[in-house]
């Protein structure tokens, strides 16, 4: 009888600076462009690669982008298991609700309602508007809205309009 797998261990490092971290897309300052600003306590997935550029140490994301490895708290973690979402449809002729996004920095947009398993798929911008198609989701300690792409944002991130 075989034994019981072993969860998978996840390498994630936390964003340490209050005004989040540039994520690029090469492991560089000058050459790498930002993809998108994790914020401040955001967990990000990595994949163990690390290189050493001009003594900094850089760690590439599970999404293939690039931080600078001083600027999180590493740690490794068995994931849990994700939560199920729970479809609450909105009723036929009524308005969408409309979030705008809060932080100066902007928001990070996820395919999935989790920081930890959800890749970015965009940043909306500070002020910016977005449809929300009126599905929510208790998270990671967090209420995430669906918005009409299919995308998911944390609802503390928003101010809501009717």
């Amino acid at each position: 009888m075989a034994a019981p797998e072993a969860p998978a261990v996840t390498i994630v490092g936390v964003v340490l600076p209050e005004v989040g971290l540039n994520v690029r897309d090469a492991p560089s300052v000058d050459d790498g462009a930002v993809q998108y600003v994790a914020l401040r306590d955001e967990e990000l997935e990595l994949t163990g690669e690390t290189t050493e550029i001009d003594g900094i140490v850089w760690h590439q994301l599970a999404d293939g982008n690039w931080v600078q490895g001083q600027y999180l708290d590493i740690s490794e973690r068995v994931p849990e298991a994700m939560p199920e979402a729970t479809p609450e449809a909105t009723p036929e002729g009524t308005t969408p609700t409309i979030g705008v996004v809060l932080p100066e920095i902007g928001l990070n947009v996820r395919d999935a309602p989790s920081v930890a398993d959800g890749a970015v798929q965009y940043v909306a911008l500070q002020g910016e508007e977005l449809i929300l198609s009126g599905q929510t989701v208790e998270a990671e300690g967090a209420t995430w809205y669906e918005l009409e792409d299919g995308n998911w944002v944390q609802g503390q991130y928003l101010e809501m309009r009717p």
